[in-house]
């Protein structure tokens, strides 16, 4: 009896981290986004007023996400260099959202003041929407993973018994 109820609270664990691992996944997408978003704010605002470049004002700038960190080094990395392709790190975005945050980073510095505000304008729009949608996907599914984790971990517990 003691086996199979160790069985039992072993499946039931495993299947609640899996859970987690779950609701990590998009709860790191969604601060990746919330980061993404703070980044583009604070572009506006200091190309508006102090016309600094951006590779110095992502130097400057601190965030949570270590995908955004990472990527933001890469920018720094191609703006000093000069001669090179730049290559934003894929990590855990999808194709699409990488495709988005490669473009973003492509367009920074390639023009004037005006034009700049006007590409950060449309950027923000559409990355103020992709957090938006996955802040409503983190807090809907992300303890429903919890759950049904740990529900899918109890169910292989009782087929084992």
């Amino acid at each position: 009896m003691t086996n199979k109820l160790f069985i039992l609270v072993i499946c039931a664990a495993v299947g609640t981290a899996a859970g987690f691992i779950v609701m990590k996944t998009y709860k790191r997408k969604h601060a990746y986004l919330v980061g993404v978003c703070d980044m583009i704010g604070e572009l506006k605002r200091n190309i508006s007023y102090r016309n600094d470049s951006a590779a110095s004002i992502l130097g400057a700038f601190d965030t949570e996400s270590t995908q955004l960190k990472k990527n933001i080094g890469e920018y720094i990395a191609y703006t000093e260099a000069k001669d090179g392709k730049l290559d934003i790190s894929r990590g855990f975005l999808s194709s699409g959202d990488h495709a988005k945050v490669k473009e973003l980073f492509g367009a920074l510095g390639t023009s004037d003041g005006a034009s700049q505000m006007e590409r950060l304008n449309s950027f923000s729009k559409l990355f103020e929407d992709m957090r938006d949608k996955a802040g409503e996907k983190s807090d809907k599914y992300g303890a429903l993973s919890v759950k049904l984790g740990f529900l899918f971990g109890l169910g292989v517990g009782v087929l084992f018994l």
